[in-house]
């Protein structure tokens, strides 16, 4: 990924999402929705906004990669958005309750989420895994430097077993992102281990911060995902993503947040 532009104003390119702050004022699924008002379409989607440069918020509204993604999916579908910010570990128990249709926020697609959900076609192939520390510890260069030591992590996500796959002595979950990142900069975790575009963004906007070491790469990509089942949302979601890859929708999208290369 190269000549990032993580923090692009795009309230533009997501003005029709609405920001809901509760749960309690999202009612009826998808496909309720749209028996229920024959004029519009509702996608009730979550995500976790604060995870830049996919989610975050902007000047009180969210925005980022994910989000005008799922924008234009949804306009491909007929339908506008109204987005649900929770915390990434509740996620799939949203969609099991049925309180959003579909979930978008840097979801790898992962064999175990697979037991609870049903997957689109990965909209992000380069899903990774890197290193963030302290800039001026310089004991922390790689993976193999993690061995014995404090690595922070986000509640939810595979960064915590592969923490322990390499060695960490502990492991602290935090529930949100700044959290862990918090905990790095005033040293109650030695390292920190997050998706590789999100180190990225933070090691850029914060001088005290680098990455370590090379990033490990996933073999499972970025997904939308809705309830176990639902395979009739699946299919009109991987119809909008298919066809926003043909268009040329997705690449203009990509190139606005992580540059033209792939």
């Amino acid at each position: 990924m190269k000549k990032a532009r993580w923090l692009a104003a795009a309230a533009a390119c997501v003005c029709a999402a609405v920001f809901m702050s509760g749960c309690s004022s999202l009612t009826g699924s998808y496909s309720s929705a749209t028996e229920q008002n024959h004029k519009e379409k509702v996608l009730r989607v979550g995500s976790d906004l604060n995870y830049p440069p996919f989610e975050f918020e902007e000047n009180g509204k969210p925005t980022g990669f994910d989000m005008q993604l799922i924008e234009a999916v949804a306009d491909r579908m007929g339908a506008k958005v109204e987005v649900e910010n929770i915390t990434f570990s509740d996620l799939i128990a949203a969609v099991k309750d049925n309180k959003v249709d579909a979930v978008i926020s840097g979801m790898e697609g992962t064999d175990a989420r697979a037991k609870d959900l049903t997957f689109s076609d990965p909209y992000f192939d380069k899903a990774g895994y890197s290193i963030l520390a302290r800039a001026d510890d310089a004991a922390v260069s790689g993976w193999e430097d993690l061995k014995g030591k404090v690595v922070g992590t986000q509640a939810g996500t595979r960064h915590t077993e592969i923490s322990v796959d390499v060695g960490a002595e502990r492991v602290q979950s935090f529930d949100q992102k700044e959290n862990v990142i918090k905990a790095l900069k005033d040293g109650t975790v030695e390292a920190a281990v997050l998706d590789t575009p999100v180190a990225m963004y933070y090691a850029k906007h914060d001088s005290g911060l680098k990455l370590a070491g090379e990033p490990k790469f996933s073999e499972k990509g970025l997904v939308i995902a809705v309830k176990k089942g639902n395979t009739e949302l699946q299919k009109e979601i991987n119809a909008a993503l298919k066809s926003l890859r043909e268009d040329g929708t997705y690449d203009s999208l990509y190139a606005e947040w992580f540059g033209s290369g792939k």
